[in-house]
């Protein structure tokens, strides 16, 4: 059977600015004609459906037309929240959509549950594991039923303190375990899993390492379709659980090629995943150097058309820096001035200001700064500024 594996679709996305309203709908236009011409029977979508808990208006028909449209040309479809998503908002009444095909699965309510798919050559088990908040699991999650009764509000308080990402994942697994039917097997997880090579536009699921998980949670499944991580991977020495990252770029960080994951899964589980490129969307493309050098370059079609950072490096003022740039970048959305340094070592030279003229610290502070001393020109001009101060001072 063929699955496609999907994440981070961040629906109400903006680049700074820039709204990718667009982008996503020809991301998904994209995505279901694939899934046709491909005879896709099992889409997982891994988690941030939407990119904040009350999605704008407009982006929510997007989700439940591609949802429709798969159902439609005969694919089954799972889709579970992430960390972005509002469960309230994603999911329907519970098991509503079953019917249609379309399990979408969200909180503590998926815990345990398997999804029984019979499939053109066999039953596969899929299990939903949503992203699970461990500071907002039940009282009583993953608590003895003897000790239930005896338990003290601050053992409790004490308890859901003490819960990482880690325990929550693996008592979800454990308890889907008791559920599963046929040794094929595929989870649909958002987390972040320990070796997965992160980006700048993915949100920290905990602070200090709590919201990391160990990949070993996940042994024992045919395949492990992950969402959270923006970039394409497949874990080292797990390569049947991968991460297919966000279809758009985000941040500066994605340079790499988007893609998707077509999943060929044998009636033993074994499987062969291949990332499919996808050709929508703009990328993202960082320049850097003096204004000068960055209007004289002729840049790329590829660079023409994406995201651009410039990072403008030179010593003093830069005036219209954007309106200039945009003639020869025509989507330049951030600059960054960063005056480089030729000679100076920041920070090297202590000096006692008691003890040192103004116009010898403001040289030291010259020199380390932008590498040179002050021209005679603006030598002239910082005497008087002195001079000016220093009469303040005294009147």
């Amino acid at each position: 059977m063929r699955i496609l594996h999907t994440s981070d679709w961040h629906l109400g996305r903006n680049f700074g600015a820039v709204p990718l309203i667009d982008d996503q709908r020809s991301f998904l236009d994209w995505l279901v004609e694939l899934c046709r011409e491909e005879r896709v029977e099992l889409v997982v979508m891994a988690g941030d459906v939407y990119d904040r808990a009350i999605p704008p208006a407009e982006v929510v028909p997007l989700c439940n037309d591609a949802v429709s449209r798969l159902c439609a040309n005969g694919a089954q479809v799972v889709v579970i929240t992430g960390n972005h998503d509002s469960v309230d908002r994603v999911i329907p009444p519970y098991g509503m959509l079953d019917p249609a095909g379309a399990h979408i699965r969200g909180g503590y309510r998926s815990i345990g549950e398997v999804l029984h798919l019979n499939c053109s050559d066999g039953p596969l088990d899929v299990v939903p594991l949503p992203y699970l908040d461990p500071q907002a699991s039940p009282d009583d999650f993953a608590v003895p039923a003897g000790l239930k009764a005896q338990d003290s509000s601050g053992a409790t308080f004490e308890r859901r303190l003490r819960r990482t990402h880690q325990f929550v994942l693996e008592e979800a697994v454990r308890a889907a375990g008791a559920n599963r039917m046929v040794r094929r097997s595929l989870a649909v997880a958002h987390a972040y899993v320990v070796g997965g090579l992160q980006s700048d536009s993915e949100r920290d699921l905990a602070m200090g390492g709590t919201g990391a998980v160990d990949a070993r949670v996940f042994d024992g499944f045919s395949y492990v379709a992950l969402g959270h991580l923006h970039r394409p991977q497949g874990l080292e020495g797990r390569e049947h659980v991968r991460y297919a990252g966000s279809p758009l770029a985000y941040s500066f960080s994605e340079e790499q090629p988007k893609s998707v994951v077509l999943v060929d899964m044998a009636r033993d589980g074994s499987c062969r995943a291949v990332e499919v490129p996808i050709p929508v969307g703009r990328g993202v493309h960082t320049v850097e150097g003096l204004m000068e050098d960055l209007l004289a370059r002729k840049p790329s079609p590829a660079v023409e058309a994406s995201f651009v950072r410039a990072i403008v490096t030179d010593p003093g003022v830069v005036l219209d820096a954007r309106q200039r740039l945009s003639a020869v970048y025509p989507h330049v959305v951030e600059i960054e001035l960063r005056p480089a340094v030729q000679g100076g070592a920041h920070g090297a030279a202590v000096i006692e200001l008691s003890k040192t003229s103004a116009m010898a610290a403001i040289e030291a502070f010259w020199l380390d700064s932008l590498g040179e001393l002050p021209t005679e020109g603006e030598r002239t001009l910082l005497e008087q500024a002195i001079a000016a101060v220093q009469r303040e001072e005294h009147a």
